[in-house]
């Protein structure tokens, strides 16, 4: 068999969600579906503090928020699969790079 066909399974999934208002993001556990930790603009904690929940300030705090959820389930990394033709810039580069300051990696 090829090498790409062998390669193993990521047991954590990143998802995220990106509207004109909100930022949402959630770490899904592969074999069974369930989401194990999840963050968004849209939580009243979080938006008391926030000037704007759809900048790229608010993207970053959803980031750390998320990481912090995860490390408390007993994650130590997710995987991020960009979509076909999604940039790797503004909002989802804000997010990633806050999750992964804040001690998620992505793998």
């Amino acid at each position: 068999m090829r090498s790409s066909l062998m390669r193993a399974a990521k047991p954590f999934v990143l998802k995220l969600f990106l509207s004109n208002k909100y930022t949402y993001a959630q770490v899904i556990r592969r074999a069974d579906g369930n989401v194990l930790a999840a963050a968004s603009t849209i939580e009243k904690d979080l938006r008391k503090d926030l000037p704007s929940t759809s900048d790229k300030p608010a993207s970053a705090l959803v980031g750390k928020l998320l990481a912090e959820r995860a490390q408390q389930a007993g994650i130590s990394a997710v995987h991020w699969e960009r979509k076909y033709g999604q940039k790797y810039h503004g909002k989802v580069k804000e997010l990633l790079a806050s999750m992964q300051e804040a001690g998620l990696p992505l793998n």
